[in-house]
């Protein structure tokens, strides 16, 4: 008999606001688009209205629009769902499992990627938190919050209501924080046992809440996939007032009539922008749509460190051999290529420095056909360490690191792209049908999956599908190596990133080519 059936008695929970109706399917009760906060158009959010009678929590709430098309770029090689758009749009689901005389479980916060300009909680079916709630007993919530020009707008030049106007989407997460803390314990949670995670952006956001003194009391412990990159991925003070300056001379708003900020429509601020692009990119403003350090947000972590009141909390970093896969040769043609040609096209890619490469490479990746450095990562796997080794300072021992190096039988055993490892954490590999290869993906999704709920649980990732998971140090680059074999390596690749790093191709985030006329 199927044990996921939809019961039609649905579960009622009381909240600090009200009660809420949501569904159960099997052994899991489901909230959707649950409000958290409600915010005026650039300001910081704030608490909602209590009330009356019962709300239904059984569809999603709308998600931030989007200042492009969604455009999934093909190295997910999952499925991705469209959810309706508005600036509405401060909501989170819960997947909590049902409990028996008033148990509370450890939460898992998922935080979605995307930058900061895109992306939702549901971007992709495999962030679907049931079979976390069902199969390993975790209160799961992903969050919906503001992006791009409505999170990050750099008003602060246009009046005080607007000083942390550049940073309210990440004052939104802290909302929803600060409402799983004081509401999870009625579906079932532990507010004392919070872990947050998330992905690329996602991951930049969870550094982030490590950034903000108001969001230390809201969670445990955190972890960031493939989120830690370098400071020009990100905005500052100078350059988001200058591109808000812009914006706001085409329409014609000035600190007097500032009050029109709120009459023009999402488009009409996006098309401002699409006007001034290609002007702010020539003067070397190339927005990013990104947090920016202020007295609220003190800033990343490799830029001035990690802050005081979360310093200590436990960080467990991750990233992928492939990540964004620059100079990846289509699978067919990879096929088709002798030995000697993979070599000649390493060499023609890395010229002088192809051989030693190439020797780095192998000690690092034994088990990898050379012709994977082409794709080799650099831009996401020297941050992630560097960030690792800085919060390793705090002397506590609770700083991980990992990278995804499996190859799945795609475009003839393609690295491991950007967001590959997130379905194994979230265990919805049957929803990203290559991952779930049957030996080797079902070996990946154990260890990943336990690895995860161990760390939810105690903080410490090691498991029984791994070898024994030593902690990163300033004298101990410990890094846990997820293949088809799983080893823990001092400095396995240490010296290939920094021979790597100087001369691989970078991506480079410009919104002026994609909004240009």
């Amino acid at each position: 008999m199927n044990q996921y059936i939809f019961e039609p008695v649905k579960p009622v929970v009381e909240t600090k606001f009200g009660k809420l109706r949501g569904v159960t399917y099997g052994d899991v009760n489901i909230f959707m688009g649950v409000k958290y906060a409600k915010a005026k158009r650039f300001h910081m959010p704030k608490e909602q209205e209590s009330w009356e009678g019962i709300r239904n929590a059984y569809t999603y709430g709308p998600v931030a629009p989007l200042m492009l098309p969604d455009n999934p770029p093909s190295y997910y090689r999952g499925l991705h769902m469209s959810q309706k758009h508005g600036e509405d749009c401060q909501n989170l689901n819960i997947w909590a499992p049902k409990t028996l005389n008033g148990e509370k479980k450890p939460v898992f916060v998922w935080i979605h990627g995307g930058g900061y300009f895109g992306g939702n909680a549901l971007e992709e079916y495999s962030f679907d938190g049931f079979n976390m709630a069902h199969n390993s007993d975790v209160v799961f919530v992903s969050i919906n919050h503001r992006l791009n020009i409505l999170a990050h707008l750099n008003l602060a030049d246009y009046g005080d209501e607007f000083k942390n106007s550049v940073n309210v989407g990440i004052a939104d997460l802290v909302a929803a924080m600060k409402w799983i803390h004081e509401n999870i314990s009625a579906f079932g949670g532990d507010p004392e046992n919070v872990t947050i995670c998330g992905h690329s952006g996602g991951g930049g956001k969870v550094q982030c809440l490590y950034q903000i003194e108001e969001a230390a009391p809201y969670f445990q412990r955190g972890m960031v996939l493939s989120g830690s990159m370098t400071n020009d991925m990100t905005d500052t003070q100078e350059s988001s007032r200058t591109a808000a300056k812009e914006i706001l001379d085409v329409l014609g708003i000035t600190k007097e009539n500032i009050e029109k900020i709120y009459e023009v429509s999402y488009e009409e601020l996006v098309g401002a922008y699409k006007k001034v692009a290609k002007k702010l990119s020539d003067s070397g403003v190339m927005v990013k749509w990104s947090p920016v350090k202020d007295d609220y947000f003190m800033g990343f972590p490799l830029d001035v460190g990690f802050m005081p009141w979360s310093s200590n909390k436990p960080l467990l970093f991750g990233s992928t051999i492939g990540e964004f896969l620059i100079g990846q040769v289509p699978g067919d043609k990879k096929a088709a290529m002798s030995d000697d040609e993979k070599n000649a096209f390493i060499k023609e890619r890395y010229g002088d420095k192809a051989d030693e490469l190439i020797a780095l490479f192998r000690k690092a990746y034994p088990d990898h056909d050379s012709f994977d450095l082409s794709c080799m990562d650099t831009m996401v796997r020297v941050p992630t360490m560097d960030t690792a080794l800085l919060h390793s300072k705090n002397g506590l021992n609770n700083t991980y690191i990992y990278i995804a190096s499996y190859n799945p039988p795609e475009d003839e055993y393609v690295p491991m792209w950007h967001g590959g490892d997130v379905c194994y954490i979230l265990q919805t590999e049957d929803k990203v049908f290559v991952l779930n290869e049957a030996v080797y993906g079902q070996k990946l999704a154990q260890a990943f999956s336990a690895m995860t709920i161990n760390y939810v649980k105690t903080g410490d990732p090691n498991n029984k599908y791994l070898p024994e998971w030593k902690n990163v140090t300033e004298d101990q680059r410990y890094t846990m190596i997820f293949d088809r074999q799983f080893r823990c390596e001092k400095d396995h690749d240490t010296e290939l990133m920094s021979v790597l790093d100087k001369i691989a191709p970078k991506f480079v985030l410009d919104f002026s080519k994609m909004f240009r006329d």
